[in-house]
């Protein structure tokens, strides 16, 4: 990462924290989504495990079941989570570029390392997972689809855990600081007018 990386990371992250409240509220929406795309996914998954629409044994799938349940499966994705997540999404966008340097977070050119890193993550406790449960020499055809879709769900549960709880507490601790301060700052300001208030009436 160059110097001009690293001063337009700093940039956002003074920016992030001075826009505390309306950066709230996006990762509450977001994570919102999140949620109920993850609800819809194994929804979708049980159902179709349950109506026979999708083999049970991984080593049955097919090319073509393979593109049957991913349409399928984003019909009602797009039915249920993107029927208002990209309308919510719109207005909250909306709201964001309004904000002052907001132009920060326009898009340039470069490549972005950090879905690699985090997708590179899940799959290392994926494997770390498996070698612990003692799967590790076990063939694809003795999975079964859902444990399979459970496995790599338990590896992305553990690495939000691992990174995700640290920095909502991190975050968390800077905001009741910052409020303390402002707070202390203020009743300083109103004890310097209470003594000021008598030291003129005197000289008057």
């Amino acid at each position: 990462m160059n110097t001009d990386e690293e001063q337009l990371d700093e940039e956002k992250k003074r920016f992030l924290l001075k826009n505390w409240k309306m950066t709230l509220v996006m990762a509450v929406c977001i994570a919102a989504a999140a949620i109920v795309a993850l609800l819809v996914f194994l929804w979708v998954v049980n159902e179709a495990i349950a109506t026979a629409f999708a083999p049970v044994a991984l080593g049955d799938w097919t090319i073509g079941l393979i593109v049957a349940f991913v349409l399928h499966l984003i019909f009602w994705e797009l039915l249920l989570v993107a029927s208002w997540g990209i309308p919510l999404a719109a207005v909250l966008y909306w709201q964001f570029s309004k904000l002052p340097d907001a132009e920060l977070w326009k898009p340039r050119g470069g490549k972005r390392e950090g879905g690699d890193a985090f997708g590179f993550l899940i799959a290392l406790a994926w494997l770390l997972m498996i070698w612990i449960d003692g799967r590790w020499n076990q063939t694809f055809q003795d999975w079964t689809f859902i444990e399979w879709v459970y496995s790599w769900l338990t590896a992305l549960g553990w690495v939000l855990l691992i990174f995700g709880i640290p920095a909502v507490v991190i975050f968390v601790l800077w905001l009741i600081n910052r409020e303390m301060k402002k707070e202390y700052k203020s009743r300083t300001e109103t004890a310097d007018e209470v003594v000021d208030e008598p030291s003129e009436e005197s000289t008057g």
